[in-house]
């Protein structure tokens, strides 16, 4: 049964990839619901479907089997995708870059403009607004390509490990943002990762998915009893972090530990 408040249901999805060397299955019966401006993880072992699991939910993909639609009865007004790359023009300024869509949407009004440029100070590139993309290091290309993102507006934002390329101080640094901007404009996310301490410490729940053809194994709620979320460098240090850990890290390895 659908939950009352549900942003997103998902339903019996499932996926398989077909080739002139056959089939090769992605994903198994997918179920899951999510909630107005949760933040939640995926978690599970190489070649699982995550990915392919954010490309049907943007439409990017067409589903073969099972469904998944918005209790409201519409898709978002906006979905807003991050990849692991940024995918920066090298032959646009940052600025330019982050207006990007809104200029092919024919949607950069004033409101819109100021906004992006108040994101930009807020998260410390305004002073590289006219700087090529090479001149940026791999923290800030990615603050400008969260920041692209965010520009439309989306009601939901798809993240497929857009911190994956990035060294480790400059990773806390740069999840530690996107978790604060997610839950200071309250959008409902998806974020997909390797790294389970980075989904631990920044996700409201973290689905854990099997290995090939992915279903899901487990979900996990993450409650660190806290009055203010903590940031991510907090989260690690806290004493549940390690429980949460063990118990994610025991799902991943049943395939293992079966076999």
């Amino acid at each position: 049964m659908l939950p009352e408040k549900a942003f997103l249901s998902v339903r019996g999805l499932s996926h398989v990839y077909h080739t002139k060397n056959g089939e090769t299955p992605a994903l198994h019966d997918i179920s899951f619901d999510l909630f107005p401006g949760e933040f939640t993880a995926i978690v599970g072992p190489s070649g699982c479907g995550k990915s392919t699991l954010l490309d049907l939910l943007a439409g990017l993909l067409p589903v073969q089997s099972g469904y998944f639609f918005y209790p409201s009865g519409i898709r978002p007004p906006n979905i807003g995708y991050m990849l692991q790359k940024d995918h920066l023009l090298e032959y646009r300024t940052i600025y330019k870059n982050i207006i990007l869509g809104l200029e092919i949407q024919h949607r950069l009004t004033k409101e819109n403009d100021a906004y992006v440029r108040g994101l930009m100070e807020q998260y410390g590139i305004a002073d590289f607004a006219h700087s090529w993309p090479r001149e940026l290091s791999g923290g800030m290309r990615q603050r400008a390509a969260l920041i692209r993102t965010l520009a439309g507006h989306p009601a939901f934002l798809l993240l497929d490990e857009p911190f994956s390329a990035l060294d480790y101080q400059t990773r806390l640094d740069v999840s530690g943002d996107i978790s604060h901007i997610i839950r200071e404009q309250k959008l409902t996310a998806l974020l997909v990762t390797h790294d389970l301490s980075e989904a631990i410490s920044i996700a409201d729940r973290v689905i854990v998915l099997g290995k090939r053809p992915g279903s899901i194994r487990s979900i996990v709620p993450v409650d660190f009893e806290m009055p203010v979320r903590p940031t991510p460098q907090e989260a690690r240090l806290h004493p549940k972090f390690q429980q949460y850990f063990n118990q994610i890290w025991k799902e991943l390895k049943h395939d293992d530990l079966s076999a």
